[in-house]
């Protein structure tokens, strides 16, 4: 019952693509922006974090390439350039001129991120400890990942008749591999319900470098105490 309750919830998380964070550039996917005698095509470019833009230059003069961070490059013809400040990488809009002249703009969306709750059964009896677990998985962007991602994850508790959830605690995820499913990682905490109580759990972190995931949250998982007779 139990892998089975883990194969559900990796089932929802969907198919899962690799990605890789900004000190390992080599690894991540590029896009490319062409420099035409008419200007940048796409002029505007959305791409998602964990990709990176790159200039080729398919005119037969030299373009300059310059952004308002200071990053500046000149691109000759037949040649490519990019930023090496990991701008392009990092969820934010980016405007920059071609020659000074024309304007431009590439701007970076969040990757997906998902994370689930659950819980062996919702009814426990009194004084019961009930481990709630759950698994995490975000969007990767290079080649196929063998393991889920090291990530901290929040729980959070509200009880019967209040109105305000108060944080349990902060978990870190443990990576996991299981044949035949997703990479993805799994997280568990014990927790000792004194009647009703509603969990969820939340992905937020980002990594120092800057932000790269959507911030996820779990369903909401009902708890109640069995009263017996």
């Amino acid at each position: 019952m139990r892998r089975r309750s883990l194969i559900a919830q990796v089932a929802l998380l969907g198919a899962l693509v690799t990605l890789a964070l900004p000190s390992s550039s080599s690894a991540l996917s590029a896009v490319f922006i062409s420099l035409t005698p008419t200007g940048p095509s796409p002029a505007v470019l959305s791409i998602g974090a964990g990709l990176y833009p790159v200039w080729t230059n398919q005119d037969t003069v030299a373009h300059t390439v310059s952004f308002a961070s200071g990053c500046s490059f000149e691109v000759a013809p037949g040649g490519f350039g990019q930023c090496t400040d990991g701008l392009g990488s990092v969820v934010g809009d980016y405007a920059y001129t071609v020659d000074d002249t024309t304007e431009a703009s590439v701007s970076v969306t969040p990757e997906w991120r998902a994370v689930t709750i659950d819980a062996k059964r919702h009814g426990f009896r009194r004084g019961s400890k009930v481990r709630l677990h759950g698994a995490l998985a975000i969007a990767t962007l290079s080649s196929p990942a063998f393991y889920g991602p090291r990530m901290p994850v929040t729980v959070y508790a509200l009880p019967h008749g209040h109105h305000l959830w108060y944080r349990l605690g902060v978990v870190m995820t443990r990576p996991l591999m299981r044949p035949h499913l997703p990479a993805h990682s799994v997280w568990e905490l014990w927790v000792r319900p004194h009647g009703r109580t509603t969990y969820r759990v939340e992905a937020t972190s980002q990594p120092e470098a800057g932000q790269f995931w959507e911030q996820a949250q779990s369903r909401p998982f009902g708890v109640y105490v069995r009263h017996h007779r």
